[in-house]
């Protein structure tokens, strides 16, 4: 039978044959993150649109993807499309740069965006994120990148490349661009129509062009890695030694800059090389300016966000079945009292239950138990019957005490 309402284009439910995954990779996300001593953080669904327009850049696609409205009293208000943004607000605004000066924050939140829905691109979507702020030094890097890492393998997402490089200050930013845009307007006849629109815009987004005709200009485009200045260039090599003291295979990456207008430094992207999504698994990077053009006092940070979905359809985590411990049988009304205080006494001592509310016979709820991966079958009547289901064995017992005991003992 069609339901009267279908879900909104681009959203989709995650039913309960999903929901064990989500929770134990949350909860995988959740652990790791506390291991290395990154507190969560949680932000309002909806920002003011100036939060994101002024700090992400206008002319991003983020910028350009947002729900958007006027409220009533004619404030304009964005669903949030990221969240570095909302964490610096509420970092600046709860004035943990005065309380703790090395703060390590991570996220767990859904985010909008109105862009064309594909296998793990999603209208809403979920992301896990942190971000660290306080340090400028590279070990901060390198942690970053280690966390990254440590939360794919721990949920068993093989085939991934990390991608790192350097785009160096501000500054180095600004020289970058000139030279983009001197390369580029020498080749715009071979261009696509959305790269010759950045190309007086944000020309550095070129870089990120997936369209076919924008590949071979791309290969030949002036490399950011020429314009570093010394200590730039001692960073990244020293970035480079630690990860391969950890270990962490990596390819040096000259285009890959990152689409948001607040990046510096170091920049990085973890991609997979199976075909079952989006290939951009966790990308992140340093904005060490981005406090301060907020309204802060200067302050260094670096952070990724990785997808939920894209890591959920990589990842090859299995899950244990859903079970149950004890699958309860009360079919006569005169008998509901005694039986909700033995479930609330078993809910209390950590058993799991189902009550069987529909009141089959007791050899369609067998059924049902074993259907359930019920560990035991407990009938309440005028005797109170406890089944084991796997070895058939039963017994009678008087009361709670002693069906606890029974548990206990298996």
């Amino acid at each position: 039978m069609k339901s009267k309402y279908q879900k909104i284009k681009g959203t989709f439910d995650i039913l309960p044959a999903d929901t064990r995954l989500w929770k134990e990779m949350e909860n995988i996300l959740h652990n790791i993150s506390e291991q290395f001593s990154y507190e969560e953080i949680r932000t309002p669904a909806i920002e003011s649109i100036d939060l994101f327009k002024q700090n992400v850049g206008y002319e991003t696609d983020v910028s350009k993807e947002m729900f958007t409205w006027e409220d009533h009293s004619h404030q304009q208000i964005a669903l949030k499309p990221e969240m570095t943004a909302p964490v610096v607000r509420a970092y600046i605004e709860g004035g943990f740069f005065r309380s703790n000066p090395l703060c390590r924050l991570y996220y767990m939140d859904s985010l909008f965006r109105r862009e064309k829905p594909q296998k793990g691109r999603q209208r809403q979507f979920n992301q896990f994120g942190i971000e660290a702020f306080g340090s400028s030094n590279i070990e901060q890097d390198v942690e970053v990148i280690m966390v990254a890492a440590t939360c794919l393998k721990a949920l068993n997402i093989n085939d991934t490349t990390l991608h790192v490089n350097n785009i160096g200050s501000p500054e180095t930013r600004t020289q970058y661009e000139a030279l983009l845009k001197k390369y580029f307007a020498q080749n715009t006849r071979s261009m696509s129509s959305l790269s010759k629109k950045r190309l007086d815009t944000n020309p550095i987004r070129i870089l990120d062009s997936k369209e076919k005709e924008d590949q071979s200009i791309i290969k030949n485009a002036p490399i950011v890695k020429e314009l570093l200045n010394d200590s730039e260039k001692e960073d990244f090599n020293m970035l480079l030694s630690n990860l391969d003291a950890l270990n962490i295979k990596y390819e040096e990456s000259p285009y890959l800059v990152r689409g948001l207008d607040y990046y510096n430094g170091t920049t990085f992207e973890i991609t997979t090389l199976s075909n079952k999504s989006q290939n951009a698994l966790c990308g992140g990077g340093r904005y060490d300016f981005l406090v301060e053009k907020m309204g802060g006092p200067s302050t260094p940070a670096i952070g990724f966000a990785a997808g939920m979905e894209r890591m959920i359809i990589e990842s090859q985590y299995q899950v244990a079945k859903n079970s149950i411990d004890i699958y309860i049988s009360s079919n006569d009304l005169n008998h509901s009292r005694q039986c909700f205080s033995i479930m609330q006494n078993l809910i209390d001592n950590n058993y799991t239950v189902f009550f069987d509310t529909n009141k089959k016979n007791v050899k369609n709820q067998m059924k049902d138990a074993i259907k359930r991966s019920a560990s035991y079958l407990l009938i309440i009547d005028k005797n109170i019957t406890v089944k084991n289901i796997k070895s058939n064995d039963e017994i009678a017992v008087s009361d709670f005490h002693e069906l606890l005991n029974f548990l206990k003992n298996q």
